[in-house]
């Protein structure tokens, strides 16, 4: 069981250190303003499965290697940055074709049905699991809020799957967010500078990730 205290405790804690944009985020927003609304339930899934796939790792132990050893870390670290980077460039080249077949302008479902919701979910969760700051976070967050009286796997798993749950729905707000912002913009002039100021919150989040260093659990 789970000291009920302690949960809501987590839950209240969690919530607020969620809303706080991080490289995730910014990366979702970017696909909500890219592709539109369609690509809410494909963001907030590669999001939870990726924050799964954190915790796993934090339970497994892995979480602690990275703490404590800087070269894994910063390998899973810069393989983020640079996949970031890349959609970032991706998406920029988008905006530059925009309008240009046959002298017209693409409406917003006719450039956003040309990303399948397979690849935003791929993309969101290789983003998402390939932050370590996820990780070590997990790592140091979580055994905050165990009750020592009681066992200590059960809880952690708890916290970890409320967090995984807690970070589906924030996600799943942020993508809404940036999806009802990208169908005010349906033309080609318009839908240009969103997918320019798209490529500017991926190459954000890349920034982001790359000047986080490890922290102390």
């Amino acid at each position: 069981m789970i000291n009920t205290t302690s949960l809501l405790a987590f839950v209240a804690t969690a919530g607020v250190l969620l809303i706080i944009p991080g490289p995730t985020i910014l990366t979702v927003v970017a696909y909500g303003l890219r592709v539109g609304r369609k690509a809410v339930w494909a963001s907030a899934a590669g999001v939870a499965l990726g924050d799964l796939t954190a915790v796993t790792v934090c339970l497994t132990g892995l979480g602690a290697v990275l703490a404590v050893s800087p070269v894994p870390y910063d390998v899973i670290k810069w393989g983020g940055v640079a996949y970031l980077l890349y959609i970032a460039v991706q998406t920029w080249r988008e905006s530059n074709q925009v309008g240009r077949e046959a002298g017209q302008s693409l409406t917003a479902p006719e450039i956003s049905a040309q990303i399948p919701l397979s690849k935003v979910f791929r993309q969101t969760f290789i983003v998402t699991a390939l932050n370590p700051k996820g990780i070590v976070f997990f790592l140091a967050f979580i055994p905050q809020f165990v009750d020592r009286s009681l066992p200590y796997w059960p809880q952690v798993s708890i916290y970890g799957l409320v967090f995984v749950v807690l970070g589906g729905i924030n996600a799943l707000a942020y993508a809404y967010s940036g999806g009802r912002l990208s169908s005010l913009f349906t033309r080609g002039g318009s839908l240009k500078w969103l997918k320019r100021v798209s490529a500017g919150f991926l190459s954000s989040a890349a920034l982001i990730t790359a000047f986080h260093n490890v922290p102390n659990p």
